[in-house]
């Protein structure tokens, strides 16, 4: 492999566009990955790093440049002892960390520390990995899966594992378990939970930082992702999703509901789920699209941040167009009084700031084995069910019961291709299930054969 070309050949690459400095950087991963170049492809980034070190020569280096490598600091959040600070690259065509990943970063320091700690752990929609570092950086994880659709993300994120895992001089940085970032870390392209599903790896732990807007260009959304498509739309996919066939399109969260039933299927049954979720549809909404598929929310953290800029969010004024439902915005961070989404898209059109509530979920199965099963047997050809499905109940004794029956209903739906032939007055079984039911909840004295 030849050689790590001169700093000036290299920025002189990287100014020409956006697509040249991505494939400059390609060129230094290839090093970094093998062991022979490794240690000096890594001095190079630190040269590269110390050459635009303050914060006015990192912004016009991503203005001219189109990269920027900077600090992330992390001994601020609560609760942290650990590494003080990740080293971090980014391109304009990917997610670049703000208020949205840092607020989620502050709810996973929620936890207890034995949160992740030996877990198999997987974070869907990882940008330029970050936080998929930083949770096995703190935490020391078994190993943690940093996923994400866009595919110059996760050759950026391997890079940042690099410069994290290796010190500027290019030696490995061990942990107190003896063990370095690349022993814990993974980063793959995946639609969301798909590279854990194909090859059947049971999670533990799934945390989720995802986009919750509709793409106001919905044929967008339909272009076949590949590192070579254009940075706009590359970049896009941070902000926006596309229609995913769930009832709570209407909201934008249509991809995290997909997001969770696809977690439903491979975590452990007593693992839990971390969403970032945004309230402007309503914490009502945003507690509903858990709840109702039988998971338990407990809110770790709640702040209020300014509307991305960057993001359109028209898709939601055509929503509040044609339905009842109003969104909520606010104007700016310091107001309580809740406005609509039309308001709000006419507020920023003036030049004003709006802003909007923003939680992490900490989310776990309400009857993991039970619900698995009733999620399992859905996926095959019963998808348009899901979205009347309704595994909510104040009452858990009602739960109780309700959730196994529903998950006995559909292994013997499953298991059975044509019914048998029963007695006219009906299957003697379900009789009494059902006349256990009445007489338990009911106090109605019925037998089976009533």
């Amino acid at each position: 492999m030849a050689a790590v070309c001169s700093m000036e050949d290299f920025l002189k690459q990287c100014e020409q566009s956006g697509d040249a400095a991505y494939g400059a950087f390609r060129s230094v991963l290839e090093r970094l990955e093998d062991p022979t170049t490794r240690a000096q492809a890594r001095i190079f980034l630190s040269a590269l790093q110390k050459r635009f070190g303050n914060e006015e020569a990192s912004e016009k280096c991503l203005e001219k440049f189109h990269f920027r490598i900077e600090d992330i600091v992390l001994d601020q959040y609560e609760g942290y002892q650990k590494r003080k600070k990740l080293t971090m690259m980014v391109i304009p065509s990917i997610f670049i960390p703000e208020d949205w990943s840092f607020t989620f970063y502050e709810g996973l320091n929620r936890n207890p520390d034995s949160i992740f700690k030996d877990k198999t752990v997987a974070e869907l929609g990882c940008g330029n990995g970050w936080i998929t570092i930083a949770i096995a950086a703190k935490w020391l994880p078994s190993k943690v899966y940093g996923l994400d659709i866009n595919p110059r993300a996760v050759k950026i994120s391997w890079i940042n594992l690099y410069m994290n895992a290796l010190d500027e001089e290019g030696l490995p940085i061990h942990d107190e378990e003896g063990k370095t970032l690349l022993d814990r870390v993974e980063f793959h392209e995946s639609d969301l939970l798909a590279y854990c599903r194909d090859r059947n790896i049971k999670l533990e732990r799934i945390v989720g930082c995802i986009p919750q807007i509709l793409n106001p260009n919905p044929d967008a959304m339909s272009k076949l992702i590949t590192e070579n498509a254009s940075e706009e739309f590359l970049h896009s996919l941070s902000n926006y999703c596309a229609l995913q066939g769930f009832v709570e399109d209407q909201f934008g969260l249509g991809l995290i509901a997909r997001a969770v039933e696809e977690g439903i299927a491979v975590i452990q049954p007593m693992g839990i789920m971390i969403f970032n979720m945004g309230g402007r549809p309503g914490q009502g909404v945003c507690r509903r699209l858990f709840e109702r598929r039988g998971v338990r929310v407990t809110k770790l953290w709640q702040t209020k941040i300014l509307q991305a800029a960057d993001t359109d969010i028209s898709a939601l004024v055509e929503i509040e167009k044609n339905s009842p439902h109003r969104f909520e915005f606010f104007m700016g961070l310091a107001s309580d009084q809740p406005i609509c989404a039309r308001t709000a898209w006419a507020y920023g059109k003036a030049g004003g700031r709006i802003s909007h509530a923003l939680s992490v979920y900490s989310c776990q199965l309400r009857q993991p084995n039970q619900v698995k099963t009733i999620f399992e047997f859905l996926k095959n050809g019963f998808h348009d069910v899901s979205s009347s499905l309704d595994l909510s109940f104040e009452d858990d004794s009602v739960a109780d019961e309700k959730i196994p029956f529903l998950a006995y209903l559909a292994s013997v739906l499953k298991e059975t291709s044509t019914f048998p032939y029963e007695p006219p007055a009906g299957s003697r079984r379900f009789r009494s299930l059902i006349a256990d039911f009445m007489r338990t909840y009911h106090h109605v004295p019925l037998r089976a054969d009533s």
